[in-house]
């Protein structure tokens, strides 16, 4: 009897690993119409999304649009982020004012909704190689650029919104330090553009680690647009394989560094 009751009890803790939940993730979103319900309509339950980073600024809806989107997203337990950005975010000035504006609008839209309606936080998507001096000035602009992202942190939080920043998966290559500058005090979650097929670990090793010596949350982005060879190439891009393959390979990296901060997410996912 003590015999089958232990191998009873192994086979429900079998089947429980076998068939564990997957991981929560995050998709990204240029649409708050039928299209992006449509999305979600397909990849929900499939890929687990739980959460939307929403290229929005709240200014631009006036007639409730961005309200009902947000109760709707609720209801279906997915939360929403407002994300956007421009290089010019955190190397100039003028850039910083606009970042900071978008909080202010973000802070706005809140406050006038129920609270359980909401935006619950800030995606910042800046990206400072674009700007056209970055080549030859890469060490002062990468510091300038951190400089701001945690002044833009401190603003955010201080107004009560959780903050996730956006970074290139080659920022430990040259910028080691201040990458580490960056995760530990200019962000509560890093999101990396782990867009490089079949090299998603080497490329984010050092994220991870540094994501977890500050116990902060990691997403890997996985890239879904279609490759045009000029600024996406065919091994940048799961476009022709499918949020299938990109879930495969999330969970191999999710076992191989065992990190329960590390989530997926989903870029250009159609």
């Amino acid at each position: 009897m003590i015999s089958m009751l232990l191998c009873s009890a192994l086979l429900l803790s079998t089947a429980g690993f076998m068939f564990q939940k997957d991981k929560p993730s995050t998709v990204l979103s240029w649409s708050i119409g039928n299209e992006l319900q449509q999305l979600m309509d397909t990849y929900q339950r499939p890929l687990s999304i739980n959460r939307i980073f929403q290229y929005v600024y709240p200014h631009e809806y006036i007639d409730g649009k961005l309200a009902s989107h947000i109760q709707a997203m609720n209801e279906n337990d997915i939360s929403v982020y407002a994300m956007d950005g421009g290089h010019h975010w955190g190397t100039t000035e003028d850039g910083f004012e606009e970042m900071t504006d978008f909080v202010d609008q973000v802070v706005e839209f809140n406050n006038a909704q129920d609270t359980d309606n909401v935006i619950k936080g800030i995606v910042f998507d800046v990206e400072p190689a674009q700007d056209e001096r970055f080549e030859n000035n890469e060490q002062a602009i990468m510091k300038e650029f951190v400089d701001k992202m945690i002044q833009a942190y401190d603003y955010a939080s201080n107004k009560g919104l959780r903050v996730v920043v956006c970074v290139t998966y080659w920022y430990d290559e040259n910028h080691s330090a201040e990458l580490r500058r960056l995760i530990k005090d200019g962000t509560d979650e890093v999101a990396v553009m782990n867009y490089y097929r079949n090299k998603e670990i080497e490329h984010i090793e050092n994220e991870v680690a540094m994501a977890k010596e500050y116990n902060k949350p990691i997403i890997s982005i996985f890239e879904f647009d279609k490759a045009d060879n000029e600024g996406i190439f065919d091994q940048n891009t799961y476009h022709d394989l499918g949020p299938e393959a990109a879930q495969t390979v999330f969970k191999k990296m999710d076992k191989h560094f065992r990190y329960e901060g590390l989530t997926p997410g989903w870029h250009q996912l159609r």
